[in-house]
């Protein structure tokens, strides 16, 4: 079992500002709207806690069969949870129109992009593991709500603040997925 804490993630102002415009079916986003982005995300970076723990299993070793998405050939899987942590929800309720009428959506998409990157760190961390051992690995796999519980079991989940119940993730802005691992193909000299 690995865990990392607190690792660096930087807020995409101009993705979040794209996704905020659709949000708010805005064809051109307005200036004001431009700066209460920016200002929301200086301000929520500072309540991301990125972390993640993860687990890697062999074929032959594995606690539980979650086989979804299996590729043909695989030799192992990698579990993970992934989170934020709950303060950016926290310090949204205490003032919920601080950056203006949307600053939910905004936070709403700052935490999403965050956890999106957190799981590409996951992903990086487990893909180079892997190729230590002439593996690849296979897209994401989403865990089902119902398996939670059992993956939690296994993988320690309390150590980064994250808890496992009734098939639901807290706090909020958290994931659980698995890795399968591929051997890699040898190449052949002509």
């Amino acid at each position: 079992m690995r865990k990392i804490k607190n690792f660096k993630i930087s807020v995409r102002v101009k993705d979040i500002s794209r996704v905020v415009g659709k949000l708010t079916n805005t064809v051109d986003t307005p200036v004001e709207l431009e700066e209460s982005v920016q200002r929301c995300c200086r301000f929520y970076v500072n309540f991301l806690s990125p972390s993640v723990v993860y687990d890697t299993f062999s074929k032959e070793s594995l606690p539980f069969v979650y086989e979804k998405d299996v590729p043909a050939k695989w030799a192992a899987e990698s579990f993970f949870f992934v989170t934020i942590g709950g303060a950016i929800e926290e310090e949204y309720k205490k003032d919920e129109n601080a950056f203006g009428e949307h600053t939910g959506k905004i936070v709403s998409a700052i935490a999403v992009d965050a956890l999106d990157q957190s799981k590409n760190f996951a992903r990086r961390i487990i893909s180079s593991e892997a190729q230590d051992e002439n593996c690849e690995i296979t897209r994401a796999v989403n865990i089902a709500n119902e398996y939670y519980e059992e993956v939690s079991k296994v993988i320690p989940t309390d150590k980064i603040g994250v808890s496992a119940k009734a098939g639901v993730i807290c706090p909020k802005y958290s994931s659980a997925g698995l890795f399968y691992w591929i051997p890699s193909k040898k190449k052949t000299k002509k």
